[in-house]
């Protein structure tokens, strides 16, 4: 009978043993370790946009190498100095706690692993003080160390320990109160971010600096003698100053966030974030000058590579009365005339014009389609440079009427890959801005054009260059194009660019080329509603040219020009000077409206577009006012504008 009683016990031990065997073997539930902060970093690691986890914190996973190892010296000599030989739980330490308690009646020495830590921030229900809660803490432990490497519960300790406030792990604490990576602590700062999760409230630095002082010295004091730290060096660490405030990183990209496609919790773009806070500011200031609902938006681009530079989706992402959560560069808009220099390059490539070619700007209808130029005027004879620099409508759509508008804007269509593109061809309304697409896809189509086959589409993370297979202009056309549009500032500099404005003024653009980079800007209203203020050349390309200054991009117009040799036919900007006077931007003033001129003999002559004629030298106008004056001679025409005013 007694020998059958003994079963008992040995019976209870064999359920236990096995118990505790299936309980350590089932599947670990991740708890809070599945619920990180969503990152956005730039190409130099600073974080551009962050998002808490759903309870609210700043939290991100880390890995061992991205860890100074003086921080886990520090931590394992203060934490658990037997943490590379226990299985979970400490039996030395759980004896001697249960020592000094029976003989003291209270405990004088904690038991807790790291590991023990680990398994009670991943599981918010094991941190409760009690005898039953601390032996699922000890079980949970044990589970841990059967299943997981020392490594990963280090790594999964220093993602979850509490640093003070909303912050939890050592990658966000290190940025939030040293503004560094866990890899590049000192010796001072590994010890105060051991000391905070003890008690992260009461020992942060910049609420109560006694207390983190005293708990840093604490860890200095009780890791010496592991770690051979001579007095010396512990007096100076004891000295070392503690941060003064938590700093929590500034939301500088949320459109941009919302539109990378996040496989982790961590992502990496190529966007510099110096730049990303100047545009956008830039931005910002410029849209205060308008009315609401008016917003604006910018993209710089590096050509050919596609890497963003920047990438500014709207004015202020809070901003309710301008829709300033919408991203104004994935939505479809009209483009205004920012297709033109595309249509001519074609043209170019296919024969049917030359740089030099002579436009005749007067009243057309086509198919039924009278076509009209923004200004409801027309120019005459022009060049193809004036019609590209005054965005006139009708040389545009006779080009593309050439070159044939639907295998253009099937050529456009496959570069940009876009599903929302409407179905419906826009035909020699493309040249107009009837061809709606967003500024992400006219920023795709310009890195195609100023750099022909050198990158398929904007990067917006990562760091691979994508080599595009793409034919939408030849690299001839291309420099031939990009010359024309090349103006000359007052300050003596460069500036190639091509503005747009759509119908109803509801879409300014301005397109940018500058020798390393693409600046594209738009100004608009957030539902096509029509304005009276914007266009492209006085709304959306001053701020692009304010950006290109402040970020010191340099628009090298000579080097464009001299490459532009072997092409078909004479270049406008290889053209001798044919208008001796008047200068351009010159106020003339004359009592019988006759003005002097000077050109080339056998010149012809053109005013305000319309054929005239020059006697001995002398031209008359029929009114006062600004005045275009252009001459032909052979394949080449110059036009100088110049204000008359007429005296007594």
């Amino acid at each position: 009978m007694k020998l059958r009683l003994i079963y008992i016990p040995i019976g209870f031990i064999l359920l236990g043993t096995l118990g505790m065997f299936a309980y350590i073997s089932k599947p670990i539930q991740l708890g809070r370790l599945s619920d990180y902060s969503q990152v956005l970093r730039a190409n130099n690691n600073e974080i551009l946009e962050l998002r808490l986890t759903s309870s609210g914190h700043w939290r991100e996973p880390i890995s061992l190498d991205e860890v100074d190892p003086i921080l886990i010296d520090v931590l394992i000599a203060y934490e658990d100095k037997r943490f590379y030989k226990h299985s979970g739980v400490d039996i030395v330490a759980v004896g001697r706690a249960a020592w000094q308690l029976i003989f003291s009646g209270k405990i004088t020495s904690g038991a807790s692993t790291l590991t023990m830590q680990t398994a009670r921030l991943m599981h918010r229900d094991l941190a409760k003080r009690s005898l039953l809660t601390k032996l699922h803490q000890m079980a949970f432990a044990l589970r841990l160390e059967r299943q997981w490497s020392k490594d990963k519960i280090l790594e999964t300790y220093l993602s979850l320990a509490p640093y003070g406030g909303n912050i939890e792990g050592i990658k966000a604490a290190s940025q939030a109160w040293f503004q560094k990576p866990p890899s590049q602590l000192t010796l001072s700062e590994a010890a105060l971010l051991v000391a905070i999760p003890q008690s992260p409230e009461n020992r942060r630095p910049d609420r109560f600096p006694e207390n983190a002082y005293k708990a840093k010295a604490k860890v200095i004091d009780a890791i010496a003698d592991n770690l051979d730290i001579t007095p010396e060096l512990i007096a100076e660490l004891k000295t070392e100053a503690l941060p003064s405030r938590l700093r929590r990183p500034q939301s500088i990209a949320p459109h941009l966030f919302d539109r990378i496609k996040r496989t982790s919790s961590e992502t990496y773009t190529t966007v510099s974030p110096e730049w990303q806070r100047q545009v956008s500011g830039i931005i910002s200031n410029f849209i205060n000058d308008y009315a609401e609902p008016i917003n604006g938006a910018a993209l710089i681009v590096e050509r050919k590579t596609g890497k963003v530079r920047a990438y500014v989706g709207s004015a202020d992402y809070q901003s309710k009365n301008r829709k300033g959560g919408i991203n104004y560069l994935t939505s479809i808009r009209s483009p205004g005339s920012t297709l033109k220099p595309l249509i001519y390059a074609k043209a170019i490539d296919r024969k049917k014009i030359t740089a030099s070619h002579v436009f005749s700007d007067q009243a057309v209808q086509i198919s039924g389609y009278t076509p009209t130029n923004f200004s409801q005027g027309f120019s005459g004879e022009v060049s193809l440079k004036d019609a590209l620099i005054q965005s006139l409508n009708i040389p545009a759509i006779k080009t593309l009427q050439l070159i044939g508008a639907v295998p253009f804007e099937n050529n456009l269509r496959s570069l940009i890959k876009n599903p929302r593109l409407h179905t419906k061809y826009a035909g020699l309304s493309l040249a107009l801005g009837g061809f709606y697409l967003s500024p992400e896809d006219l920023m795709n189509l310009y890195l195609e054009f100023a750099d022909p086959n050198s990158s398929q589409s904007i990067l917006l993370k990562g760091n691979k260059v994508t080599n595009g297979n793409s034919h939408l202009v030849s690299k001839s056309s291309s420099k031939t194009i990009m010359a024309l549009l090349t103006q000359k500032r007052e300050n003596g500099g460069f500036a190639t660019f091509k503005t747009g404005t759509s119908h109803n003024r509801q879409d300014a653009w301005a397109v940018q080329i500058t020798q390393k980079h693409i600046v594209l800007t738009w100004l608009g209203t957030p539902d096509n509603t029509l304005t009276h203020s914007l266009s492209g050349r006085n709304a959306a390309y001053p701020v692009a040219q304010q950006i290109v200054d402040t970020l010191g991009f340099k628009t090298s117009a000579p080097e464009l020009i001299r490459d532009l040799t072997g092409f078909e036919g004479q270049l406008a900007l290889g053209c001798p000077k044919l208008i001796q006077f008047p200068e351009t931007g010159e106020w003339i003033r004359t009592q019988d409206l006759g003005l002097q001129v000077l050109a080339e003999t056998g010149s012809k002559w053109f005013l305000n577009g319309e054929p005239t004629q020059v006697t001995n030298g002398r031209l008359n106008l029929k009114t006062p006012g600004a005045q275009r004056i252009s001459v032909r001679s052979s394949n080449c025409i110059e036009t100088n504008t110049v204000y008359v005013q007429l005296i007594p």
